[in-house]
């Protein structure tokens, strides 16, 4: 960019516009990235499809809950963008008033992170909302956080988020303040494998016959267990502070996109008689795809997914999930077990286990027993919504630098 330009739009007031679907913003919106991004090997752009399907609220989540989203500009450029989400659900089951911010993009200018902040807070503060929190998404599965940690390494495909280092100190220069961190480890291959002592209790856990290992090598059969893996899931998470029940028809989205990146066989369910009792979801990584996709789904992409499904041997492990009533069963040394048997059975280099809550005991536990690697680490921020004044109409708001 020629700098006497680049002097001009620094100097150009930031002016926010509301997203609509189908309008030129909106593809300003899903195009930003690949500006920000541009020269990157590491950033992971979401398929435009997806992204125009949340924009137009097709998505489960509208469902129950709102969002809006906002671009803006310094004169006729596109400088930032951040969507504002009302999780009306999470709100209800926790007693909270959380707004969240997502989709939290800019260039490298304190003054647009401030504009779209300071709009962020006046469209929580219209709703009565307290805090605002972020980046937080539309679903469990959708990365969560500013990276912080690990800026040499590829995003797990849209599993999580990948940023630019100036996007902390923006974040926090706006007065945000750490909520919580996720932590990714590296599972190398026959390395990180369980040790004898805790691979014997997995053994001796099976040896008992309370708990089943099959293999689903159909998408039908995996579809069949949609059901049973929601209330396994809700069993499961229902005591962290960032659950929300998963609805039937997030569930169902959240299967097929699984089944969309994923292979029925990788995917491990640990029952017990009639019921699910915890689960592993592996996933070929297909980040290189989506980085020559730019976006685009078309023939040649998914003939490219197809064929990278079968052909990568790195792997993401996003998803696990075990009964509260079989944890002290020796269930999380069998699932624990089965991811061992995952990497080396499909000759894996290796998995990426993604955002791990750095509250979360049980997990953060079994990573050092692995004593894996910590390769990216994630912060989800918060700060309080201070008294709003009313903005200037209800689909621009024009302001300078925010302090």
């Amino acid at each position: 960019m020629p700098i006497a330009y680049a002097e001009q739009l620094m100097s150009t007031e930031v002016v926010i516009s509301r997203v609509g679907s189908g309008s030129r913003e909106e593809d300003e919106f899903i195009r930003l990235p690949f500006r920000i991004y541009e020269g990157s090997t590491h950033y992971v752009p979401w398929f435009d499809a997806s992204m125009r399907a949340i924009i137009g609220r097709r998505h489960p989540y509208f469902e129950h809950s709102d969002a809006e989203f906002f671009l803006a500009r310094r004169g006729a450029t596109p400088v930032g963008r951040i969507a504002m989400l009302e999780p009306k659900r999470f709100n209800e089951v926790h007693d909270t008033r959380e707004a969240r911010f997502y989709f939290f993009e800019t260039i490298d200018d304190q003054a647009v992170a401030d504009a779209l902040f300071a709009h962020a807070e006046r469209w929580a503060g219209d709703r009565a909302l307290t805090e605002l929190v972020g980046p937080q998404g539309f679903s469990s599965f959708a990365g969560a956080g500013v990276l912080i940690h690990g800026y040499d390494r590829t995003a797990s495909m849209t599993m999580m988020p990948y940023h630019h280092r100036y996007y902390r100190t923006l974040v926090e220069a706006a007065g945000f303040e750490k909520l919580r961190d996720f932590h990714s480890p590296y599972l190398e291959t026959g390395k990180h494998d369980l040790s004898p002592e805790y691979l014997r209790l997995a053994q001796i856990a099976m040896k008992r016959g309370r708990f089943q290992v099959p293999v689903y090598r159909t998408k039908r059969a995996l579809r069949a267990l949609a059901e049973e893996f929601r209330e396994a899931y809700n069993d499961a998470w229902s005591e962290r502070e960032v659950f929300t029940p998963i609805t039937r028809s997030e569930m169902k989205q959240i299967v097929d996109d699984l089944l969309l990146v994923s292979r029925p066989s990788l995917i491990r369910v640990l029952r017990s008689g009639e019921e699910i009792a915890g689960f592993v979801l592996a996933f070929p990584d297909l980040s290189r795809v989506m980085q020559k996709a730019r976006g685009r789904i078309n023939a040649l992409t998914y003939l490219r997914l197809l064929v990278a499904k079968y052909t990568s041997r790195r792997f993401i492990i996003n998803g696990f999930g075990l009964r509260h009533r079989y944890r002290k069963a020796g269930g999380t040394a069998i699932l624990f077990n089965e991811i061992t048997r995952v990497l080396k059975g499909f000759r894996v280099i290796g998995a990426e286990m993604t955002q791990i809550a750095d509250d979360n005991d049980l997990m953060m536990a079994n990573v050092t027993r692995l004593e894996a690697d910590i390769v990216k680490t994630h912060r989800v921020y918060r700060r309080r919504v201070r008294e709003t004044t009313v903005t200037e109409g209800p689909d621009s708001v024009k302001m300078g630098t925010w302090a």
